[in-house]
């Protein structure tokens, strides 16, 4: 498919949000399009899925000006769509073979009975043209996260492709299954499919797109073949200044021991034991599934665990969520529309739930205006950007979302806080602000356990990076020996 956006414009009420958006995709082509949230990424991507309408401007499809009116006409021109926020197309009771052909029992097997049998299969040959192995009787909702992420994109790859459109599709996956991702990329390529690749990491950028256009309020700023660029055009182009240090990371590590963990066990991992000192970040390092998030998870109450936690140098039992919150452990969820906001509750709210009883009368009545104020104060220190402490919170951009989620754990004046992938889906600018707040954190001796599945990310934020495989910790790195190389070799070594 050759597209063709024309001078596209778009509105909402007064907020403009395209503005005259111009650029087109090649048949076999891969453009990354990339901008910081809020820069018009989401809409230019409705807009081609026929989920919104121009208010002006043309889209062709091989060179005829073409209307799609909805997401069906889209379809129907072979344009397929992975959002981000995937999971809201998914049937969590359902298992994987039905959720791949829930909607087209019809187009695949015909109008009559459909062979749950033959279902299977065709669903486990499609899983595996993407290397994945994954029981095709399973129920959606008992799998993790990158699971469900290469599912929703086997779903689309089932489908007569032109057009895909995938937004942020290895924000959730680890370096092997990313790879997965990429060998795919490059067959849809090399089939002569269009590809508009929306990605935050640079590196997937340069490594795999042809070309790169980049959004800034409603804009484009920059389209060039990618060979001709580098990181940091880019990054000029979408913030509009020059980013000189990404990482901004302090070594704010004390003495202090303020976690440590003793013979911690659970249903992934096995025999931890680690420390955490105050001001301190230590990074865990592994593919998905090797039991980091699971021991973070344990941590704070969400899964069981055997062995001692101390806080502090006391021992603390953390057999429930309500016990870590009181052991002041905090935890940010890599699913914040799933587990870390109420997203149609308030900024405020959302910000003050987790400390309400700060607020609160022996009665348990909630005095407003005190945690109003407190909760006013730590949305301007991080910087949350929203129109009013009311509005909805699912009103913000993935980064301002996130950055609540940072306010909500805040105010509950954590001494430890568990971070399970802090900047998944978010913008350049809103990472290193993100930075920023964990700098904060750690100069007010906050110790940090962090998980990421960005290399650079990890071993540039930690003071030191842990190694899990297959539940057990393997390695510990520090100073000279800490790159993603060391990492991703402890990390792989001995797995299938």
């Amino acid at each position: 498919m050759h597209l063709q956006l024309a001078d596209v414009r778009k509105s909402f009420g007064d907020n403009s949000v395209l503005r005259g958006v111009s650029f087109d995709v090649g048949p076999g082509e891969v453009v990354a399009l990339v901008g910081e949230n809020g820069a018009g990424k989401s809409t230019l991507t409705r807009v081609i899925s026929g989920a919104h309408q121009p208010d002006s401007g043309r889209l062709l499809i091989d060179g005829t000006p073409t209307v799609l009116k909805d997401p069906q006409a889209a379809m129907a021109q072979g344009i397929e769509v992975i959002y981000q926020e995937f999971q809201q197309n998914l049937f969590p009771h359902l298992s994987v073979a039905e959720n791949m052909y829930v909607l087209d029992r019809e187009r695949v097997f015909g109008r009559l009975f459909v062979s749950k049998q033959r279902m299977a299969a065709e669903a486990g040959r499609a899983l595996r043209r993407l290397g994945m192995e994954i029981d095709v009787h399973r129920q959606v909702s008992e799998l993790s996260v990158a699971e469900r992420q290469m599912l929703e994109i086997a779903k689309a790859m089932t489908h007569e492709l032109r057009l895909i459109i995938l937004d942020e599709p290895t924000a959730a996956l680890d370096e092997q299954e990313s790879e997965q991702l990429f060998a795919q990329v490059n067959r849809l390529r090399e089939a002569g499919v269009s590809v508009i690749y929306i990605s935050h990491r640079l590196d997937e950028v340069f490594a795999l797109s042809d070309r790169v256009v980049v959004l800034r309020d409603g804009r484009v700023t920059l389209d060039a073949p990618t060979g001709q660029l580098t990181p940091a055009q880019v990054v000029t182009a979408m913030v509009g200044d020059a980013v000189d240090d990404f990482y901004p990371k302090e070594r704010n590590a004390r003495d202090e021991v303020v976690l440590e963990v003793r013979g911690g066990n659970g249903a992934r991992f096995h025999d931890i034991d680690l420390q955490v000192r105050a001001g301190e970040v230590v990074g865990i390092g592994g593919v998905v599934g090797c039991g980091r998030s699971d021991l973070l998870r344990a941590l704070f109450g969400l899964q069981p665990l055997a062995g001692s936690v101390l806080v502090g140098g006391s021992a603390v039992r953390v057999a429930s969520v309500e016990d870590a919150i009181g052991s002041r452990i905090a935890y940010l969820s890599p699913d914040r529309q799933a587990e870390g906001l109420c997203m149609s509750q308030s900024v405020e709210a959302n910000v003050s739930l987790a400390s309400l009883r700060a607020f609160s009368s022996a009665g348990g009545v909630v005095r407003r205006a005190k945690e109003r104020a407190a909760t006013g104060a730590v949305i301007s220190d991080l910087r949350v950007r929203a129109a009013s402490p009311s509005i909805a919170v699912s009103s913000l951009s993935g980064g301002n979302q996130q950055k609540a989620l940072f306010a909500k754990w805040v105010m509950t004046r954590p001494r430890v806080l568990l971070m399970d992938e802090p900047t998944r889906g978010v913008d350049v600018g809103a990472k290193t602000e993100i930075y920023r707040i964990i700098n904060q954190l750690t100069a007010d001796g906050v110790a940090v356990l962090l998980v990421s599945s960005d290399l650079p990310e990890l071993v540039a934020m930690s003071d030191r990076v842990v190694v899990m495989r297959e539940g057990r910790l393997v390695a510990e790195l520090t100073g000279d020996g800490l790159d993603e190389q060391s990492i991703l070799k402890h990390a792989l070594v001995g797995a299938a």
